[in-house]
């Protein structure tokens, strides 16, 4: 591990500005790991590697890490740091403008509260992964895993679940942090799932549809597709779904029924 002459010499503070910080828990980190399953073999993307608590684990157990930060103080300490792997690229720049055509076994990372929603709802159309562990804000995590009818349920939850499995594996105190955050945190694994029948882009369109008002009803706020009202109706009868019910209390398979009926009346014209 880094020795804190090395965080002197390169003046690393934590930057609010970023969302920094930075988990210091030996057995938590150690948790995180194990929670992997690495094998050896793995190629593995870290979002925002910070001072390399992670990364110094994941270098030893992973094939070859990809390890992105934004901090330019953070990069040289990381380079200090992890000189004597040879299977750790680190690469200085912004996760949100990050491209990259190489398969990741794994996408791991303490994902900044002010970049949470648009990197993990539009995770699946950035890289190509088998699966992602993240530690979250404890709120975001309730989001990831709400149940329809719940306040917590909505776009972003149905954003992930589109191409994901998605389980809390534990809790982080907020005090395992430096400096400590004013929540606790989560971490939280999501497994891709491929394959599903309808566009994401035309599922995100009625979901969004649908949740434009939580308190109408389907009927009502699903016209926003260019659909005549008798046609939502019979559509949403025709699959079983009450017109009058709210689109926050549909499933996910609801939503994907949905969208594909949707889909084919409006191609059919």
């Amino acid at each position: 591990m880094v020795s804190e002459r090395l965080e002197y010499i390169y003046s690393i503070k934590p930057k609010k500005s970023l969302g920094q910080h930075y988990l210091r828990d030996k057995s938590v980190l150690k948790r995180i790991v194990d929670s992997l399953n690495l094998t050896g073999k793995e190629v593995v993307l870290e979002i925002g590697s910070g001072h390399g608590e992670l990364t110094f684990f994941l270098a030893q157990k992973s094939k070859e890490v990809w390890a992105v930060e934004i901090d330019l103080p953070s990069v040289y300490l990381l380079k200090e740091r992890l000189k004597d792997f040879d299977n750790v690229n680190i690469i200085h720049g912004d996760i949100l403008e990050f491209r990259s055509d190489c398969f990741f076994d794994l996408i791991v990372g303490n994902i900044p509260y002010y970049i949470t929603g648009i990197l993990i709802g539009s995770l699946s159309e950035r890289w190509n992964y088998k699966k992602a562990v993240f530690t979250l804000q404890r709120e975001v995590g309730k989001r990831l895993t709400a149940q329809p009818g719940t306040k917590e349920y909505g776009v972003l939850t149905l954003a992930v679940w589109y191409n994901h499995r998605v389980k809390i594996l534990f809790d982080i105190p907020k005090e395992c942090f430096y400096p400590v955050p004013k929540v606790d945190s989560v971490v939280v694994e999501l497994d891709r799932v491929e394959n599903r029948e309808v566009n994401k882009s035309f599922f995100m369109k009625v979901v969004k549809s649908a949740f434009s008002s939580r308190r109408k009803m389907l009927k009502n706020v699903l016209l926003d597709l260019g659909l005549e009202r008798e046609k939502v109706i019979e559509i949403l009868q025709t699959l079983g779904i009450d017109p009058r019910r709210r689109g926050e209390t549909l499933s996910l398979e609801e939503f994907l029924s949905l969208s594909r009926r949707i889909y084919e009346v409006t191609l059919s014209g």
